[in-house]
């Protein structure tokens, strides 16, 4: 099977699509760790960091401060956020394809968030799941156009 972010780039496979790009699209996560859980990918096939072009290198991080933004405008992350990049199968990257996550916390989640991080594949616990996505990324579309 072809990478599952190129077939989003692609548009062989949906997303709930924030922004996109020459070199990225901005999705949520469809296996959320907290509300509002946004991925930037890199649109060229970049299994490592050090594997991406240099314009979108240069790129990346003053994309996700614009997001964090989005975020922060949406009532998410007010508190704070995670930037997580994980470079490789050692670091717990499932997708061999450069994404960064922002995950919005906030004060005294860390139980919650713990526990999705154990649970977040398994199948019940989904319902519902798809409509709250869309209406996040409804929000986050309406907020990126002011930040």
């Amino acid at each position: 099977m072809e990478c599952v972010f190129c077939a989003i780039a692609s548009e062989q496979l949906p997303a709930q699509r924030i922004y996109e790009d020459e070199h990225f699209i901005v999705l949520l996560d469809i296996y959320p760790l907290r509300p509002a859980h946004v991925l930037i990918v890199s649109r060229e096939h970049a299994p490592f960091l050090n594997d991406l072009s240099n314009l979108p290198s240069e790129q990346l991080l003053p994309l996700a401060q614009r997001i964090a933004g989005a975020l922060r405008a949406a009532g998410y992350g007010e508190q704070g956020i995670n930037f997580l990049l994980n470079d490789g199968p050692a670091a717990n990257q499932h997708v061999a394809h450069l994404h960064l996550h922002l995950i919005p916390r906030r004060a005294g989640d860390v139980v919650l968030l713990l526990w999705r991080a154990l649970t977040r594949f398994l199948p019940w616990g989904r319902t519902g799941l798809e409509s709250r996505l869309q209406q996040e990324a409804q929000q986050l579309r309406e907020a990126l156009r002011h930040v």
